[in-house]
């Protein structure tokens, strides 16, 4: 009972059955004093004829007696109207003879030509009233009254039929809007079932936006939208999960192995000082992986906010230069492009062109050349990290971002350098992109210019 209560199908039914109710209601009261206004109408029209007809035979006639005469002459086949004129002395006339017009002038004392309604021995009629002038000089007072009972009873069956259909037409308007309602909600009712389909494997679900009604068609593509995004989110934390496994499985079960060989025979402390560094190495590595796991995790659900500071951007990169000179002993090292000011967040910043400098230098052969540029390019800062070394594939630079991602095979880092430079870019408003030809590599790094 209560889901109903508050069931949108219910409510529009109710609604289209009060509208179509009211809206009938008001015509048939409109309708209904049309016809009872009508047919006052024609009762004046027929009373004041009768009225006149008394005046016209009391204009004529020279005596009382000859205007009794003349006038029931007069109204002979005439049923349902009532004639009363009185002089002086009393009555003169009253039609039907029966008496049933004796009450007619002292219930009409103040009747005019007007007509009235009054009500009359439990008899409704029609009324007017006026002065006669006669040939004999003596004022008389005619009374015309019509029974207005069948008029009354055709109102009244017309007023009874009119509800009977009125009730009639509000249910048949309360069950055709259950339909419509019914059938209108059949998008949503889509909705809710494909809601109900969609679980961890089943995340493709989509809604059809075919034949979906201008009124939902945003709903379902909202829907549909959402959906897109739950797919590519469950997506990538599938892949990071593997990765993370794949890339954790090898040195863990390295450590097992090398902890199972040191324990099958009694060993020098040397021997195992040098097997607890080893291990120590090991776990600190596996600590960095981690760490730029989480980093890359909080980077693609856009939980990495950057500290804004304003920054000189060729100093920054000097500093970077001179930190990593030391692992570039066997190759030129050189800095180059103009002063440029941008907003970030400098140990972020540091580390991002950092990485893409460590891989430059380790991927130089000897005597080659590592160079960082930093130039205005379109209204934007760019930094290109270039190097004289074998050229990256075409199908390597298409995924070479993404994690755990080697351009060469053998490679002793993570895979993880370039995918933490491109989070730290993007977090920062700007681009990353990689190009290779010939014995040059270069990485682009586009920054917004501070303002």
């Amino acid at each position: 009972m209560a889901s109903w209560r508050h069931s949108i199908t219910l409510r529009l039914s109710l609604a289209f059955a009060l509208l179509a109710t009211l809206v009938f209601a008001a015509l048939g009261v409109y309708l209904g004093r049309s016809a009872d206004a009508h047919m006052a109408e024609l009762d004046a029209h027929e009373l004041l004829g009768k009225l006149v007809l008394v005046r016209n035979v009391g204009a004529r006639e020279s005596s009382p007696e000859a205007l009794a005469v003349r006038l029931g002459d007069a109204l002979v086949g005439e049923h349902g109207v009532m004639v009363a004129v009185d002089g002086e002395k009393g009555a003169i006339f009253r039609w039907p003879a029966d008496g049933s017009a004796a009450r007619l002038t002292s219930a009409t004392g103040s009747v005019g030509e007007t007509p009235v309604r009054l009500a009359l021995d439990g008899r409704d009629f029609r009324v007017v009233a006026g002065s006669v002038h006669t040939t004999w000089g003596a004022p008389v007072r005619a009374v015309v009254a019509r029974d207005i009972r069948h008029h009354t009873d055709f109102l009244d069956e017309l007023q009874r039929d009119f509800w009977l259909a009125l009730a009639a037409a509000a249910l048949l308007t309360m069950v055709v809007g259950i339909a419509v309602a019914r059938r209108g909600m059949q998008p949503v009712r889509a909705i809710a079932a494909a809601a109900g389909r969609i679980s961890a494997g089943q995340l493709a679900e989509r809604i059809p936006e075919a034949n979906v009604p201008p009124e939902l068609a945003e709903l379902v593509s909202a829907f549909n939208a959402m959906l897109g995004r739950l797919e590519e989110s469950f997506q990538r934390l599938s892949d990071f999960s593997a990765d993370l496994a794949h890339e954790l499985r090898t040195p863990l079960h390295a450590l097992r192995m090398q902890t199972e060989v040191s324990l099958t025979k009694p060993r020098s402390s040397d021997e195992y000082r040098d097997l607890l560094a080893s291990n120590l190495e090991e776990y600190e590595r596996l600590s960095r992986m981690i760490a730029d796991m989480l980093l890359l995790a909080k980077a693609e659900h856009g939980l990495v906010i950057p500290h804004r500071e304003t920054l000189g951007l060729t100093d920054l990169c000097r500093q970077l230069v001179d930190y990593y000179g030391i692992l570039a002993e066997h190759l030129q090292l050189g800095l180059d492009g103009e002063n440029l000011a941008i907003r970030g967040d400098r140990l972020m910043l540091q580390r991002a062109i950092g990485n893409l400098l460590v891989n430059a230098i380790h991927h130089t052969p000897p005597t080659g050349r590592v160079t960082l540029a930093v130039r205005r390019r379109d209204g934007m800062a760019e930094i290109v990290v270039g190097n004289s070394g074998p050229q990256i594939p075409a199908e390597a630079l298409r995924t070479i971002f993404e994690r755990f991602v080697r351009a060469d095979q053998g490679g002793e880092g993570s895979g993880l350098g370039l995918a933490i430079a491109r989070s730290i870019v993007v977090a920062h408003g700007g681009g990353i992109a990689a190009r290779s030809s010939g014995q040059l590599t270069e990485f682009v790094i586009t920054l917004p210019l501070a303002d």
